[in-house]
């Protein structure tokens, strides 16, 4: 066993050689604790100890993140209308994760049990010890670090306090105290939310009546783990936690704000990050669960990464069958004809092996039903996938002119070239190397607000809403006044009009539309960039009901008027809110107009592209609107420069929401209290991806320039007063180039 190995497992060290690790000798020497990699941690090391380096195959590549990817994020609200049922069920089959909000589980619960494990996890080293395996009363409580330290040829950073509930008459007598109340209530209450998801998963089997004996066998014992992942030098070369699926029914699990997990995609060797949002819990389909459904619910791999800045907590209710248990498919199932594709298994044996092992060691499994198979849910790694090849340029349009000719001029745009099938990226989209995405840059465990509209006026909510603008730029609202059926209808509209044939398309471009106010493009402005941006749109000046109803095109019309009417509303509440921050406390006509005097919504179209890596979807840039009101699709792909400065965040679908970011024209006029941020949209290999974003802006005749109340109060202006159309015009003379717009109206 190595020196390492010896710091936080043993509890004496003297008689220990100490050779591998010098730098720690004289610690080692005197320990007589169980320090965990919490302390590691704060020994201050410059480098990770050779005991926590990973095989490569094992570490975190970025390059199979899928930055578009997200799971479903469900409102637990109704959790019995049927529709809600069914995106339950489907998350399970599809995805096997999910996350919920709006569910029973008070928000001050999660935070007190938030709260209980950094007191816990401050605690001497020589008190967190009487809790480990070698002195702990009971195997019910244990604290420990990494999965199976003698089994593992690379320890993973983590420590942990695990807690087997039996009863509070137990939980009181060995529980540590600074933590026994919050974690018992947490279980508590999400018992309620345990039960309402068992019983819509097994309706989802059409196993209709959940008695004391199918309850018991799917939630007869819990354990409640609390997971430290204290910040680490190296974390590239490191795993909070390996790839693994749980051995559960269920899992719930609570997440602070930081992040980091990520789970295994449908793709085999994608990985997708789970974006911490307040007040949710992650809930993901077990072991027991997939062998119960006979493989119908699926029980997918996860991992931890670790975080080189911040120190990480999490806390996850397993929801388990008893030890005793027999599992299998159930009866259910097998009596209406269910070929089972796994046999019966003590349920003890199963958990105990899973104890044995190693997280990412293939796994043979001990359920199937011929013992020859593996276990689907622990899938090999293969670190080849996914390195890119050198790119070879497609021949058809090595010459730019009949690029331009089939793109622009006939009105194929870049739907038409990705129907061609080409193979690999025409050379007028290959991007410098410094404008493409560069996966090291995302920020894995980023995430922009998430704000809750249903209650806008309340001043909590309004404080979220000048928060998040004047931090970050951007927000999504969920909970808002468009109805669904709205957002749904203009997706299908976008998705319409792009299906028309060219020659229709075209007769809204540049060249041939009876007005400016509809525009059919592509790219940003052709005609100023040096390397093409892989998207297509149709853009739709409103002026008026009658104007609309002659020029745009029929395919898409009533939906886009009925998207920009429904959104108006979700628009003056949120400029009424941004106004109150800055102590603007009445919108007259005059700044209502100033604010929102005319709007533009863009039908945005990203075909899937050869070789996405090579270009942009939309470069870097930031919006000239005083609001961007965007609807995403499901595939996403938008990123927004974090705080760090060169450091991406993606914002992931979530359905039903808008995404809201501050353009220049309010970062001008709050004197940039409010901030409006670059952001960026990357192509996609696979799929076609829409975006159907409303830019809401002063009118062209309008000067902008910090508001009247703020210079009135002495605050000093830090722009100039300027035409907003010399200012709209100025953005779109040149290719997307950061936040270099802004400048022109700076003093």
């Amino acid at each position: 066993m190595s020196t390492l190995k010896i710091f936080y497992i043993n509890r004496h060290s003297t008689e220990t050689k100490t050779h591998r690790c010098p730098s720690l000798v004289s610690l080692l020497s005197s320990s007589t604790t169980r320090n965990g990699v919490k302390g590691l941690s704060e020994l201050g090391l410059k480098a990770l100890p050779k005991q926590y380096i990973q095989p490569f195959e094992e570490r975190m590549c970025m390059t199979n993140i899928v930055p578009q990817g997200s799971i479903p994020i469900i409102d637990m609200s109704n959790w019995e209308d049927p529709k809600v049922a069914k995106s339950i069920c489907d998350a399970a089959t599809e995805w096997g994760f999910f996350q919920i909000v709006n569910h029973d589980v008070p928000i001050e619960v999660l935070e007190n049990v938030k709260d209980a494990t950094y007191n816990f996890f401050r605690l001497p080293a020589e008190v967190k010890n009487k809790y480990s395996k070698e002195h702990s009363y009971s195997n019910n409580v244990r604290f420990g670090t990494s999965f199976t330290p003698q089994a593992e040829k690379a320890l993973e950073w983590k420590d942990y306090l695990s807690l087997f509930y039996v009863s509070e008459e137990e939980a009181s007598a060995l529980w540590p105290s600074v933590c026994r109340e919050q974690v018992l209530d947490y279980m508590k209450k999400s018992e309620v939310v345990i039960k309402q998801l068992l019983q819509v998963l097994m309706k989802g089997l059409n196993v209709n009546e959940v008695d004391e004996a199918k309850e018991s066998l799917l939630m007869g014992s819990m354990r409640t783990n609390l997971n430290y992942y204290p910040k680490c030098p190296n974390p590239e070369l490191t795993v909070g936690v390996g790839r693994h699926s749980d051995v559960s029914t269920l899992t719930i699990l609570l997440q602070d704000e930081i992040g980091g997990l990520f789970v295994r995609g449908n793709e085999g060797d994608d990985w997708i990050h789970v974006p911490p949002i307040k007040g949710s819990l992650v809930i993901n389909v077990g072991d027991a669960l997939q062998i119960m459904s006979n493989g119908r619910y699926r029980s997918v791999e996860h991992r931890v990464v670790a975080n080189g800045s911040k120190n990480r907590i999490s806390v996850p209710i397993f929801v388990n069958p008893r030890p005793v248990d027999m599992i299998e498919p159930l009866l259910e199932l097998v009596a209406n004809g269910e070929k089972p594709i796994y046999k019966q298994v003590l349920y003890s044996d199963y958990a105990f092996r899973q104890t044995r092992l190693v997280h990412a060691a293939p796994l043979p499994s001990l359920v199937s039903l011929l013992s020859s198979s593996t276990n689907t849910t622990l899938l090999s790694f293969n670190s080849n996938l996914h390195k890119p090849m050198a790119p070879t340029l497609a021949d058809p349009f090595n010459d730019s002119s009949a690029l331009i000719n089939f793109v622009i001029n006939q009105g194929n745009g870049v739907k038409g070239l990705s129907e061609l099938g080409l193979k690999a990226l025409p050379k007028q989209y290959i991007q410098p190397l410094e404008e493409r995405m560069c996966m090291t840059s995302i920020v894995p465990q980023g995430s922009i607000p998430i704000i809750d509209m249903s209650n806008w006026e309340d001043p909590n909510v309004a404080k979220s809403i000048c928060d998040a603008a004047s931090e970050w730029g951007f927000f999504q609202i969920v909970n808002h006044d468009v109805p669904v059926e709205v957002l749904e209808n203009v997706k299908d509209a976008t998705y319409n009009f792009f299906r028309l044939p060219a020659e229709v398309k075209n007769k809204y471009s540049k060249e041939h539309s009876s007005s400016n106010n509809v525009r059919f493009g592509t790219s940003f402005t052709p005609q100023a960039e040096k390397a093409l941006e892989w998207k297509d749109y149709l853009s739709l000046f409103y002026v008026s009901e009658e104007e609309a109803s002659a020029l745009w095109p029929s395919v898409c019309r009533q939906q886009v008027l009925d998207y920009m009417k429904k959104s108006e509303v979700v628009i003056k509440q949120l400029l009424q809110v941004l106004m109150k921050g800055l102590n603007v406390n009445e919108i007259d006509a005059a700044k209502e107009s100033l604010l929102m005097g005319s709007m533009r919504t863009n039908l945005n179209y990203y075909p899937k592209c050869p070789n996405p890596e090579l270009t942009v979807g939309v470069g870097r840039h930031s919006d000239v609107s005083t609001l961007t009101i965007l609807l995403q699709d499901e595939i996403g792909g938008l990123f927004v420069r974090g705080n760090k400065g060169d450091d991406w965040i993606h914002v992931p679908p979530i359905k039903g929401s808008l995404v809201i970011n501050v353009g220049d024209a309010l970062q001008i006029m709050s004197n940039g209290r409010y901030r409006s941020v670059e952001h960026r949209v990357v192509a996609n290999g696979s799929k076609n991806r829409i975006s159907v974003p409303i830019f809401v802006n002063p009118r062209p005749a309008d000067m902008i320039g910090p508001l009247p109340e703020l210079v009135a109060n002495g605050e000093k202006p830090i722009y100039k007063q300027v035409l907003y159309s010399d200012y709209v015009k100025h953005f779109f003379r040149k290719a997307h180039d950061g936040k270099k717009t802004v400048e022109f109206a700076e003093l």
